[in-house]
């Protein structure tokens, strides 16, 4: 029996905001898989580009552990029938997205992409592979997704509310979370350095993403994962506590702001222009944290001595775009680097400096 054939019940609690009912609840993306349903004339093009993105970050996840987002909205349209402790939607009917449509479709592609691996990994005999990707699939079927569904909303309705979720808080939102929540022992870092540099360099402190054309060089986004980078070697979105071993607070704070202040002597002048220069793009940024930490672990080596071998990049790299050390990633006919934040990338980035980095550092022990 599928799903259009079925009533799905929906356990939750609701209530009125603004004169509108409400279901809150937690269903497994398995089911709500088969239940949405979008409606272009309300939601915008699905941007193909921003789905990998988050369809890169959702399997690099499963594969390390949890991962979190926040609740999705959609519009049931009159369809869910509420019932003591939660809805009922009746057989073939749909709930519309208001919110979530790359997320969801990412999730989409997420499990389509391990199920493609899972059968080259059978087909090569590599069954325990084909196992663990497996795992990951019924993980991601059985991810618990938190949704809000407005039950008698207008059609007119629905545009306005998905009109004000995507001006109204699209993207300050990561920002303003680093901007205040004390509850991120990184943010609170993050901010403390910040506000030590804020002299010295321009940072985003509001929006989570850069865009070409800004003076930024960086944000307070892209410098919490810089420190997660620098000091756990994780390059992923990651949520929890630090996990920042033996060292105290006013070390790591001293670290991390020598490694940032070490980015105005290698960079080039013109750091922030983002069509000539690398120097401004997120990847570049969590690649040589991320460099650091492995030149520490490596060669067991203080953090200072690190973040002094990494200023032979001033002549080691040119920032440009066509620079050998970003050849994994620069596309020759748009002439620019391109996906330099994807994990892969990051990762590659990364070994090109390292490798750069060590190769002047033996010549200089010669």
């Amino acid at each position: 029996m599928t799903y259009q054939e079925m009533k799905v019940s929906i356990a939750g609690s609701s209530f009125t905001q603004f004169g509108k009912r409400i279901l809150i609840s937690q269903i497994q993306f398995s089911t709500l898989e088969a239940i949405f349903e979008v409606d272009e004339s309300v939601q915008r093009k699905l941007d193909h580009k921003r789905r990998a993105e988050i369809r890169e970050f959702i399997m690099d996840s499963v594969s390390e552990g949890d991962f979190y987002f926040s609740p999705f909205i959609f519009s049931s349209r009159g369809a869910i029938k509420e019932v003591p402790g939660g809805g009922e939607l009746p057989p073939g009917s749909k709930i519309y997205i208001l919110d979530g449509q790359h997320r969801t479709y990412a999730l989409v592609s997420a499990i389509s992409h391990l199920r493609a691996r899972k059968e080259t990994e059978e087909e090569i005999g590599h069954f325990a592979e084909a196992k663990k990707l497996q795992s990951q699939i019924d993980k991601l079927k059985s991810y618990p997704v938190t949704i809000q569904i407005y039950l008698n909303l207008e059609t007119e309705e629905e545009r306005q509310l998905f009109n004000d979720i995507n001006t109204k808080r699209k993207e300050p939102h990561v920002g303003l979370v680093m901007k205040y929540d004390q509850r991120d022992e990184y943010a609170e870092l993050t901010r403390i350095i910040a506000d030590k540099l804020e002299s010295k360099m321009v940072i985003e402190n509001t929006l989570s993403r850069i865009t070409v054309n800004s003076t930024a060089l960086t944000s307070l986004t892209i410098m919490r994962r810089c420190l997660i980078a620098l000091f756990e070697g994780k390059i992923t979105t990651m949520t929890g506590k630090a996990k920042l071993g033996e060292f105290t607070k006013d070390e790591i704070l001293a670290i991390a702001q020598a490694f940032f202040e070490a980015w105005l002597d290698i960079f080039p002048k013109r750091m922030t222009d983002r069509k000539t220069y690398s120097s401004g793009y997120s990847g570049i940024q969590i690649a040589l944290a991320q460099t650091i930490q492995q030149l520490h672990l490596h060669h067991e080596i203080p953090y200072e001595e690190a973040i002094d071998h990494m200023r032979q990049l001033k002549a080691g790299c040119t920032w440009k775009h066509d620079d050998e050390l970003f050849s994994h990633m620069y596309d020759p006919v748009k002439k620019r680097v391109k996906n330099h934040s994807t994990t892969n990338a990051i990762q590659k980035t990364a070994l090109q400096f390292k490798r750069k980095i060590e190769g002047g550092w033996m010549h200089d022990t010669k």
